[in-house]
C-alpha cells in the first residue's frame, strides 16, 4: 500500500520544509516574472503558492522552514571540493532566497537556519529531537540525501510531483531500504555534490554490496569474499 500522509491538523504531527530546496526548485519551474520596480518574483511567487496549498490542505499544527546557511559550512571545511563542479549562482536567486526568508518570517513561522550549517543538517537535527518527544515528521523535500530519515514516523514529501516517501517507497526507488542510504550514497558518491564514490560502484553495485553485507562496515569486514579483484 503506497504511503499517505499523517492526518491533516494532527497536533503531533511537524510539516518541516526545505526551504531552500524549494526557492530552487521554484526558481526553475516558474517562468521568469518581475515586480513594477523590477525585483525578480519568480522563485518567491512559487514558493508561497506551494506553502499556501500545504496549509490549506493539511493544517499543520507544528510548522517550521529550514534554510541553508548563508556563509561557508562546515562540510566544506571538511572536504574543500563538496559541491566545487556547481556552477554560480544567479544573481536573481539570492535576493529572493533572503524575500521568502522575509515573508516567512512575517506569517510567524519559525525559520531554522544557522551559520555553517546546511538545511539538510538542521533537518536531520529537527528529526532525532522530534523522535525523541513522540512528534511525527513530514519532511517537505524531495531531496535523496534526506531519505535516510524516512522511518514509519518520519515521511518525506515532494510537493511538486505529490509523491509522498514512506520506507516502501525509499526502497522502491533506490533498491535499499532508508537505514542504509547512508551507506549507499557513500558507496557510489553522488556527482551533483562532487563527492566521488568508490571506483567501479555505481547504483546496482552499491545495492549489492549491500544486500550481501548489509553495512559498509560490512563490506570491508568481507574484503576477502569479494570475487571481483577490482572492486576488492
Amino acid at each position: 500500500m503506497a504511503a499517505k500522509l499523517f492526518d491533516a491538523g494532527d497536533p503531533k504531527v511537524l510539516y518541516l520544509v526545505d526551504l531552500s530546496g524549494v526557492i530552487f526548485r521554484a526558481y526553475h519551474a516558474v517562468a521568469p516574472l518581475t515586480s513594477p520596480n523590477g525585483e525578480p518574483t519568480h522563485a518567491v511567487f512559487g514558493t508561497v503558492n506551494m506553502l499556501e496549498r500545504l496549509v490549506k490542505q493539511r493544517r499543520p499544527a507544528l510548522f517550521a522552514v529550514a534554510m541553508d546557511s548563508r556563509t561557508k559550512t562546515f562540510r566544506k571545511d571538511m572536504y574543500p571540493a563538496y559541491k566545487a563542479n556547481r556552477p554560480p549562482t544567479p544573481e536573481d536567486l539570492p535576493p529572493q532566497m533572503e524575500r521568502c526568508r522575509e515573508i516567512i518570517a512575517a506569517f510567524g513561522v519559525p525559520v531554522l537556519q544557522e551559520d555553517g550549517v546546511e538545511a539538510d543538517d538542521i533537518i536531520a537535527t529537527t528529526v532525532r529531537h522530534a523522535r525523541e518527544h513522540d512528534v511525527q515528521v513530514v519532511i517537505v523535500s524531495a531531496d535523496k540525501d534526506l531519505m535516510q530519515l524516512v522511518g514509519d514516523d518520519v515521511l518525506m514529501w515532494d510537493t511538486f510531483r505529490e509523491r509522498v516517501f514512506g520506507p516502501a517507497e525509499v526502497e522502491e526507488r533506490h533498491g535499499v531500504p532508508p537505514t542504509q542510504m547512508r551507506d549507499f550514497l557513500a558507496l557510489m558518491g553522488d556527482s551533483s555534490d562532487n563527492i566521488p564514490g568508490v571506483p567501479s560502484v555505481g547504483p546496482k553495485t552499491a545495492r549489492d554490496l549491500l544486500v550481501d553485507y548489509g553495512s559498509l562496515d560490512g563490506v570491508y569486514q568481507h574484503l576477502d569474499d569479494i570475487k571481483r579483484k577490482k572492486l576488492r
